[in-house]
């Protein structure tokens, strides 16, 4: 009766990881996206006043303010031949969120592999496609190949690292490595650096997992 019991209650707690992650899930994608467009803006501008690209960065705005996913593709691609590489990385991460978004994760995954190791881009452009990549192959990646991806010299030199910790966390979590996750959301909070709004979510991640 008390395997039965012990069952149940793992059966519960599960769920309610997986409730919480699909909660969270989207507002850390809003949360992105919005350090995406506020890294854009700066960026373009950048990008507008030393290269005097009208043309390009028109094409971008327009792309990525469109609501027709097939023209906003289209426009998105005439960047990706562009010698403005500020710009093609941007629309590459654009064009595998749309890929993703309509169905075509494959296609939108391949984007964000070559992203990611294209040298050419910003490092930050190749840390939102990693970022992008691991939350959406979160429940088919092994905690290796997180690992792999997210090894200690490239946690410690991105400006994402707390939210690639956050990450790992919630993928020990989800493979059912308590202890494991415990530790590395307690490391999070413990951390006087991290932001307040993860160390809340660490907070209530670790609330489920005792």
């Amino acid at each position: 009766m008390s395997d039965i019991l012990r069952q149940v209650d793992e059966d519960l707690r599960n769920e309610r990881i997986s409730n919480l992650w699909k909660k969270y899930g989207l507002y850390l994608i809003s949360f992105i996206i919005i350090i995406v467009v506020l890294i854009i803006g700066f960026q373009l501008k950048i990008s507008f006043d030393k290269s005097g690209n009208e043309k390009l960065v028109e094409i971008y705005l327009k792309a990525a303010n469109g609501e027709n996913k097939n023209q906003q593709l289209l426009l998105l691609e005439e960047l990706n031949d562009s010698e403005n590489v500020l710009l093609s990385g941007f629309a590459d991460l654009k064009i595998a969120n749309l890929q993703i978004e309509v169905g075509n994760i494959e296609e939108g995954i391949l984007i964000l592999k070559k992203t990611i190791n294209d040298t050419r881009n910003e490092l930050i452009i190749r840390d939102l496609a990693l970022y992008f990549l691991l939350m959406t192959k979160i429940n088919e990646y092994s905690e290796d190949d997180f690992r792999k991806y997210l090894d200690n010299k490239k946690m410690q030199n991105s400006k994402f690292f707390h939210l690639f910790k956050e990450l790992i966390s919630i993928k020990l979590l989800l493979d059912g490595k308590t202890e494991k996750s415990k530790k590395e959301f307690q490391e999070l909070i413990d951390l006087p650096d991290t932001p307040a709004e993860i160390k809340l979510r660490a907070r209530k991640f670790l609330e489920i997992a005792r």
